[in-house]
């Protein structure tokens, strides 16, 4: 039985799932240049040194809809053998509304406290800027607000808050090792983020019942509706958005339950599934 050849230079969850499967073969950037692949898996740019891969291999997968359009814009190919497979996430027990509790009362914060969040590897990109901006514009001051990342990136942020006086309402952790709780005992995470390439962080918050806004520039858009996208990551109207859902409890969580649902659909084991009859395996 002939074994469908691989190709991808991204270690993802769906990646690490489909090593599993016998009935494939990954190639390495050594051997992709004498053997064309039966399936690429494409993220990032167009590199031009990857034209050659995307023409020849006989499907071409992508993770949003904006990355299969930039493909079919940039490089003559049929559009019917690029496939969008969103990024995958795993069901996660947690028991949110316990977790919450048990995170309020440690930092001795009020319940009734709406909790803010923003994370990112790199927080001048992904909009912290903008972030304190739109915090600076809000109405309704009953929140906190969690950034979370790696230690030199919240020693740098540090030195630049002073300006935005919001020192009583930020909470920072760095390096933190569970990140999962941070996103569970949320009401909102806000990402106003300059990067292209699809946020897994919005899937993550959405799953664990959590109200998210993505820049338009971010293929994440593509999983949330027009009041959830920011039309740029300094957008005015979001701090109106977000001044709303501080304001109306009913209309938060009615938000939050809607997110969880429309993340469940991006389990890892569905996402398998979708993948596995593309590639024509059962």
């Amino acid at each position: 039985m002939h074994k469908l050849n691989i190709y991808t230079k991204s270690k993802t969850l769906i990646i690490n799932e489909l090593n599993k499967h016998a009935d494939l073969n990954f190639l390495d950037d050594k051997s992709v240049s004498t053997i064309i692949p039966d399936i690429y898996f494409h993220s990032g740019k167009i590199d031009k040194s990857l034209i050659p891969t995307i023409t020849k291999s006989k499907k071409v997968i992508v993770n949003s809809k904006s990355a299969k359009d930039e493909i079919v814009k940039k490089i003559e190919v049929d559009e019917n053998k690029v496939h969008v497979i969103y990024p995958a996430i795993k069901k996660l027990d947690i028991n949110i509304k316990e977790a919450r509790k048990e995170f309020c009362e440690e930092l001795e914060i009020s319940k009734k406290t709406r909790i803010i969040f923003f994370t990112a590897r790199t927080l001048k990109t992904n909009g912290v800027k903008e972030l304190f901006d739109i915090l600076l514009s809000l109405s309704n001051d009953n929140y906190k607000l969690i950034i979370a990342s790696d230690k030199e990136q919240i020693t740098t942020l540090k030195f630049q808050i002073a300006k935005y006086n919001l020192d009583d309402k930020i909470i920072f952790y760095e390096d933190f090792k569970n990140m999962d709780l941070l996103y569970a005992v949320s009401d909102i995470f806000v990402l106003p983020t300059y990067v292209k390439n699809f946020s897994l962080s919005i899937l993550k918050a959405m799953s664990l019942k959590t109200a998210v806004f993505v820049s338009s520039t971010n293929s994440a858009r593509e999983l949330v509706d027009i009041f959830a996208t920011m039309e740029s990551p300094s957008d005015p109207n979001t701090s109106f958005k977000i001044d709303a859902l501080l304001s109306e409890k009913d209309d938060l969580k009615l938000i939050k339950k809607s997110n969880q649902k429309i993340a469940k659909d991006f389990y890892i084991e569905k996402q398998i599934q979708r993948l596995l009859s593309i590639l024509n395996i059962t």
